[in-house]
């Protein structure tokens, strides 16, 4: 601002509008009144439609009066909006009534004549952040997580499955399957797989305004067991296959699923990573990436 370097100015102070920082935006304002061609002015267009954004939030809870003066000169003026003399006077009787020049009520007139969308709360407000992410581990490759977040707490709610599908012929535990009868041929164990499953939600944290979270939750998982039996001769099993897979009731568990990790907010871009366990019987990574709005 010293040196007049405007570019440099606009660009610094525009990175504390994803916070809706209010001495970003008052910094911003005084920018504009500094510029007086219109080129340049025209170039900060998006920035100060930007700086109307967090002020209309800003504004509604009617403790800052510099914002709201300034809030009324966007309408006066048309910065980052249309022109609308209504609004700007009434914005400017609130400023005034909060300076103590006017102690009278603004009649129900003039605030009913206004645009709603001046003082109700949206969901694109800036106090109030939604996000969604495709959300991956080693053991459930499909997921999704989505959440909201405000100025100093959130939460989320996360779904992730492997939708490996299995049909089984018979149960079995550890060692053996005893639904085969002793005159079925002699049998070994193959492969294995997992079927897993997990349903949680939690609690985010910022450790850095709307950029980083921490996140601790809990919830519902389970994961199912499954072995391929094969026989060791040229018999048959009674199904009439040589192979079959057998529901392992003994390793399969289900119960409280416990997991923490954290969020990293990068302009739209939405990270979030950490680690899970059910029952505390096996420990997973899982990895999420996704857009915030």
């Amino acid at each position: 601002m010293i040196n007049k370097d405007h570019q440099m100015a606009r660009m610094f102070f525009s990175q504390g509008l994803d916070s809706c920082d209010r001495y970003s935006i008052k910094r911003l304002v005084d920018l504009w009144n500094e510029i007086d061609q219109p080129s340049t002015r025209a170039s900060m267009d998006r920035t100060m439609r930007r700086c109307f954004n967090c002020m209309t939030t800003i504004v509604e809870s009617k403790d800052d009066p510099e914002m709201i003066r300034l809030y009324s000169d966007f309408f006066y003026s048309g910065i980052g909006t249309s022109r609308d003399s209504i609004t700007a006077n009434y914005w400017r009787k609130i400023y005034l009534i909060s300076q103590g020049f006017l102690t009278e009520s603004i009649p129900d007139s003039i605030g009913n004549s206004l645009n709603t969308k001046v003082f109700r709360k949206s969901l694109l407000s800036t106090h109030f952040h939604s996000f969604i992410t495709y959300t991956f581990s080693p053991t459930m490759p499909y997921g999704l997580t989505a959440g909201i977040y405000f100025d100093k707490i959130g939460g989320y709610v996360s779904y992730r499955t492997d939708y490996n599908s299995l049909n089984t012929a018979y149960e079995c535990n550890n060692t053996k399957v005893p639904a085969i009868e002793v005159d079925n041929p002699p049998y070994e164990f193959a492969h294995e797989k997992w079927q897993s499953q997990m349903f949680t939600g939690g609690l985010l944290y910022p450790l850095l305004k709307n950029k980083l979270f921490v996140s601790a939750g809990g919830g519902l998982g389970r994961r199912k067991y499954f072995r391929e039996i094969r026989t060791t001769n040229d018999k048959l099993f009674a199904t009439g296959n040589k192979s079959e897979w057998c529901y392992n009731t003994e390793a399969s568990y289900q119960g409280l699923t416990l997991e923490a990790g954290g969020m990293f907010v990068w302009k739209k871009l939405t990270l979030l990573g950490g680690v899970n366990s059910t029952r505390f019987k096996d420990l997973d990574v899982y990895l999420g990436l996704g857009l915030t709005f």
